[in-house]
């Protein structure tokens, strides 16, 4: 990286900030920034020296910080969804992810949410869904939680009791179910559930 060409200026929703290419580098190359910059990450020399990005300030704030620090410090006055949905416009969720969550260590396991609401007939299944979200599956209904355990429209196959559910991607579960309750005979059924990816 060139001394010279290592710092930009952001105006972010109207607010200045300041930073260098080796902050923006820990980024990575297929992130917002990583297009701001050459392969060497110095800045491409037919693009402005002060870029003007139309998003949250507060929010990109939040998210310099991360990249300087590698810490998570979400002030009270702004909404974890908001740093989410702009983590995800600048291509550094895992960063939030990875930053609120660390790594995963069996001794620090918590209760993060509990299934709410009746349902007939005992938990069959749950699945963890690649991006951390997650199925459960009791009865005839299928819950289905994104990463931050935010419920998305429960799926109710009415009398059929789901015997297994899984995901095929970040927008599509597969849910095994018998025809009746109470009987062996059963099928598959494939569900678009475009939510499960999508933050607020």
């Amino acid at each position: 990286m060139g001394a010279h060409r290592d710092r930009i200026r952001f105006n972010v929703g109207g607010r200045i900030f300041e930073t260098t290419a080796t902050t923006l580098a820990n980024a990575g190359r297929n992130s917002y920034f990583g297009a701001v910059f050459d392969d060497n990450w110095d800045l491409r020399s037919d693009g402005p020296q002060e870029m003007f990005i139309d998003r949250n300030p507060d929010c990109f704030a939040v998210l310099l910080d991360l990249l300087r620090t590698s810490d998570l410090n979400i002030p009270p006055n702004i909404p974890e969804k908001s740093i989410y949905r702009e983590a995800s416009f600048y291509g550094i969720l895992d960063h939030v992810r990875s930053a609120k969550w660390g790594q995963l260590d069996g001794n620090r396991l918590c209760l993060s949410r509990s299934v709410s609401g009746r349902a007939p007939g005992d938990g069959t299944a749950i699945r963890a869904g690649h991006d951390g979200g997650c199925c459960v599956a009791h009865g005839s209904i299928v819950h289905v939680y994104d990463w931050m355990m935010e419920e998305h429209p429960t799926l109710n196959l009415d009398h059929q009791r789901v015997n297994d559910v899984g995901f095929i991607d970040s927008e599509n579960i597969v849910i095994s179910a018998s025809e009746r309750l109470g009987t062996s005979d059963g099928g598959m059924g494939l569900f678009l559930e475009e939510l499960i990816s999508q933050l607020p």
